[in-house]
């Protein structure tokens, strides 16, 4: 009889087969049931071990012991014994290399040192939809999906949605631990997926997922830790706490995700724990903060900011979020909304005053620091904030977004394009950050970059204002009025609610027959509110004294760090020799900038008491 023949009568193929079946069932059961235990690691390791280890032992019995009417008896021929006892030693073997040398190691970030560990570096990039990260799979790095919402309402998705963001934030401040960012995980919302699949394309070792339900004042939220190599779950865990306690339990839950990750970076967990806040401050806070993010009714946003911090007076991040909510509702916002709102920068100031007076060296503190000291002309201080807010987070987006800004108004173009880089790469489903790219690609006249972002900005909204006009915007900057008025015309044709203003105010600028708009009504829209690009119109009529009003207007005084950019635009050259046009620079805090960063392409020193700016020849465009 062969071997194979013999080893099928002896039933050791049914006996393998049968205990590889049950040994996978059991798993998979362990896999679940000793995180909820708390069991170390290493309990599942072992445990997988002696799994293995039972496999020949089993295929061994199998081939001496048969099962007959009788009972078992042993086989006493020798025929393939020696053959069968060799493969039963080595599938030990191997499984003992496999337990003590094969496993992925997590020491080898320690060995590639601090280099992989620091910088934009540190967060799982994304460079464009569908490409997989070149992150190291073998590193600890984790991507938080969006809690599921198992509320039974989808009004509470802005919660499930606050719980997952505020838990990547926790994740954020564990040392050398890579963190996807917000919108990369969140592209994946509702969508399910294979996790394995998921964590290739943000290239991270692990994936958490998990549900929120909330009922009144309970919350009940499950979490699991799953690696992404072969779908196990490393860990898993559920949660019944009272809502006031929120924020103890997303920093319970981080920690035992960064125990499950770390461990052998010596157990580094999140930086300190985090006071309790009151539930319906929390709960104003995350509409706040989903509006916000949204940049969608603002005025909505600062009422639930603003709600927020009257009932917890000690809750710095929601200082820090109305202070944000305030610089930016200057966009997106009419006249009527604006008058509203009153002073920004006032309302800015105090807000993040309040902020650093509770929590000084947090990221979103320092963010809104900056953007209080480049409303107020202190550009140097700016800068500075914004740098030390990259440097306490560097997975924090927000503020790359704003320092990209300010660099392009500076006069900093190629600047602002490296840190719009680092933004997208950080976080590629962004509209407005991709828009940062767009805004130095119609400073310097470059084709390319628009290119490469108008399609990014669309994809994610079709309707989004800046992806629909930088085309047009780029002509008209760079002084091409008959190829700007076919790009706005097409804009118009696509989305006339969007480019409507546009379309008004440049056939206004061209005095368009047909135009029939009150001057008075129009120089009101420029200088009384703020709306991006507007005293550009301006500049096209050929109305200086409108122009040097809107640019000068004490309404927007916050906005006047984007004088620069408005004079350099070719459409504005009469316009930068005009001694009112150095008189705005020095009196906004551009000179002493400049004198100590560099001067920007159209403007000098004259010596250390006095500068000069004029306009070039036109730049060549580029595409």
């Amino acid at each position: 009889m062969s071997l194979f023949a013999e080893l099928k009568r002896r039933k050791v193929f049914k006996v393998g087969a049968a205990y590889v079946v049950i040994a996978w069932i059991v798993v998979q059961v362990a896999s679940i049931a000793l995180p909820a235990f708390e069991a170390p690691p290493w309990v599942l390791r072992v445990f997988i071990l002696v799994l293995m280890l039972g496999f020949p032992i089993a295929l061994v019995m199998a081939w001496v012991f048969d099962v007959t009417p009788e009972g078992v008896r042993a086989e006493t021929g020798r025929r393939g014994n020696t053959l069968v006892f060799i493969v039963a030693a080595a599938l030990t073997a191997l499984a003992l290399g496999w337990y003590f040398k094969g496993q992925p190691s997590y020491r080898k970030d320690e060995e590639r040192g601090s280099e992989s560990l620091s910088g934009p570096g540190t967060v799982a990039k994304a460079e464009s939809a569908g490409a997989e990260s070149d992150s190291d799979p073998l590193s600890p790095s984790v991507a938080v999906l969006p809690f599921a919402n198992m509320s039974g309402t989808p009004e509470q998705e802005y919660f499930s949605d606050g719980m997952t963001e505020e838990l990547l934030n926790v994740l954020a401040r564990v040392p050398n631990l890579k963190v996807a960012a917000r919108t990369s995980v969140f592209q994946f919302k509702d969508k399910g997926g294979d996790v394995r699949e998921i964590g290739a394309k943000l290239g991270v070792s692990h994936i958490v997922e998990g549900s929120v339900r909330r009922d009144g004042e309970k919350v009940r939220v499950t979490a699991q830790l799953i690696r992404v190599a072969d779908g196990f779950h490393v860990w898993s865990q559920s949660y019944d706490r009272e809502l006031k306690s929120v924020f103890a339990l997303q920093d319970e839950i981080a920690r035992q995700v960064a125990e499950q990750l770390v461990t052998s970076l010596g157990g580094a967990g999140p930086a300190a724990a985090r006071g309790n806040v009151d539930p319906l401050a929390y709960d104003d806070y995350l509409k706040g903060r989903a509006l916000y993010r949204a940049r969608r009714s603002l005025l909505r946003a600062i009422l639930h900011f603003e709600a927020a911090v009257e009932r917890a007076p000690e809750f710095a991040t929601a200082w820090a979020n109305l202070s944000l909510a305030y610089d930016v509702s200057a966009y997106g916002t009419t006249a009527a909304q604006q008058l509203a709102l009153g002073n920004r920068l006032a309302h800015m100031r105090t807000a993040a005053e309040r902020a650093a007076a509770l929590a000084p060296t947090a990221a979103t503190t320092l963010h809104a620091l900056a953007n209080v000291a480049r409303g107020q002309g202190r550009f140097l201080d700016a800068e500075r904030a914004y740098l030390a807010s990259i440097a306490q987070d560097d997975t924090y987006p927000d503020v790359r977004e704003d320092l990209s800004e300010f660099l392009s108004a500076m006069g900093r173009p190629e600047d602002a394009l490296v840190a719009a880089r680092e933004l997208v790469a950080l976080e590629p489903y962004n509209k407005l950050f991709w828009y940062r790219i767009a805004q130095v690609g119609i400073l310097l006249d470059r084709a390319d970059l628009i290119d490469e972002a108008v399609p990014r900005m669309l994809d994610l909204d079709p309707v989004y204002f800046f992806g629909a006009t930088a085309r047009y915007r780029r002509e008209y900057a760079n002084g091409r009025i008959d190829s700007a008025r076919e790009e706005l015309a097409k804009a118009y044709a696509v989305n006339p609610d969007v480019a409507a203003a546009e379309w008004g105010l440049f056939r206004w600028s061209q005095g368009d027959p047909g135009i029939d708009i009150d001057d008075a009504f129009v120089e009101q829209m420029i200088t009384g509110s703020y709306g991006w690009d507007y005293p550009q119109y301006a500049a096209m009529r050929g109305n200086a004294d409108l122009y040097f009003r809107s640019l000068g207007s004490p309404y927007n005084s916050d906005k006047r760090f984007y004088l620069y950019s408005y004079l350099e635009a070719a459409i504005a050259a009469p316009y930068l020799a005009d001694p009112r046009a150095k008189a705005l620079l020095r009196e906004s805090g551009f000179e002493a900038y400049w004198r100590e960063k560099g001067w920007p392409a159209l403007c000098r020193p004259l010596g250390d008491a006095d500068f000069v700016c004029a306009p070039a020849a036109k730049r060549a465009a580029k595409s």
